[in-house]
C-alpha cells in the first residue's frame, strides 16, 4: 500500500513536531527511520497511525486521506507496535494476540471464527510463542513480551506495519530472528513497513531506504549503501 505525504505536519496539541513532510513510500517498501533523540521519529509513526492528529497537509493511503478514515478503518489498514509496551494486562499471550482481530469484527461479534483462530495460531507460531499461548502476559520476559505484541500486530493483517524500535529488549539472535520474520512477511504479502531503528547496522541490512530526521524535518531519504 502506497503512502503519500503532502506537506504533512503532526504533533501534540500546540506543539508541532513533524513539519511539512513531502514523501512517497511505495507499496512493499521497508523504510528505516533514523535520527537523534527528539528528532520526531516516534511522533511520525503516531501521526501516520492517527494516534495524534494531522496538524496541516495530508497523508494518503492508496489515494484515501487519513483525515476521512475512521479509527476502525485505519486499524484495518495500519498496525502499530509502540516502543513502550504494557506487560501488566490481565491476559494470556493468546488473548493478547486475539486483540489483533478486533478491527475485523462487528461490535456484536464476541466469538472468534475458524479464520480468526487460524490467523492467531499462525502469528503465535511465526513469533515462536505457541508454547506460551496460555501463559500470563505479566510472567513473560521483556523479549517474549515484545514478540507477543509483534504477534498481535501480525494478527491484525494490515498492509502497513509501523514498528517503533521493535528489537529493543531482544538479544542479538532474537533481533535477527525478528527482523528476518518481518522481512519474510514483507516479501510474501507485499507489506509496507516503516521502522524506527537505532542500530544502523541492522537498518543497513534490512531496509530498502533510510529516512534521516532532525528536529522534525526530513533531511534525506535514500537507499543504504551495502557492502
Amino acid at each position: 500500500m502506497d503512502l503519500l505525504f503532502k506537506s504533512f505536519s503532526t504533533g501534540y496539541e500546540s506543539n508541532e513536531i513533524i513539519s511539512d513532510l513531502n514523501l512517497k513510500i511505495k507499496s512493499g517498501e521497508w523504510i528505516g527511520v533514523i535520527g537523534s533523540n527528539g528528532s520526531g521519529k516516534s511522533t511520525l509513526l503516531k501521526g501516520i497511525a492517527k494516534i495524534i492528529p494531522t496538524k496541516s497537509g495530508d497523508l494518503f493511503l492508496n489515494g484515501s486521506s487519513i483525515r476521512v478514515l475512521s479509527t476502525k478503518n485505519m486499524a484495518k489498514l495500519v498496525s502499530y507496535l509502540p516502543q513502550t509496551l504494557n506487560s501488566n494486562l490481565p491476559l494470556t499471550v493468546k488473548e493478547l494476540v486475539a486483540l489483533g482481530r478486533s478491527p475485523h469484527k462487528h461490535f456484536w461479534e464476541f466469538d472468534l471464527n475458524a479464520n480468526d483462530l487460524s490467523i492467531i495460531d499462525d502469528a503465535l507460531d511465526l513469533c515462536g510463542l505457541k508454547k506460551y499461548s496460555n501463559t500470563a502476559l505479566n510472567s513473560l520476559s521483556g523479549g517474549q513480551c515484545q514478540r507477543a505484541y509483534l504477534a498481535l500486530t501480525i494478527a491484525q493483517k494490515t498492509k502497513i506495519i509501523l514498528l517503533d524500535e521493535p528489537t529493543t529488549f531482544l538479544d542479538i539472535n532474537f533481533q535477527i530472528q525478528m527482523l528476518d520474520l518481518i522481512k519474510n512477511l514483507k516479501k510474501q504479502n507485499k507489506i509496507t513497513i516503516i521502522t524506527v531503528i537505532h542500530d544502523i547496522n541492522l537498518a543497513l541490512r534490512y531496509c530498502d531506504r533510510l529516512a534521516i530526521f532532525k528536529k522534525g524535518n526530513l533531511l534525506t531519504i535514500d537507499e543504504p549503501v551495502k557492502a
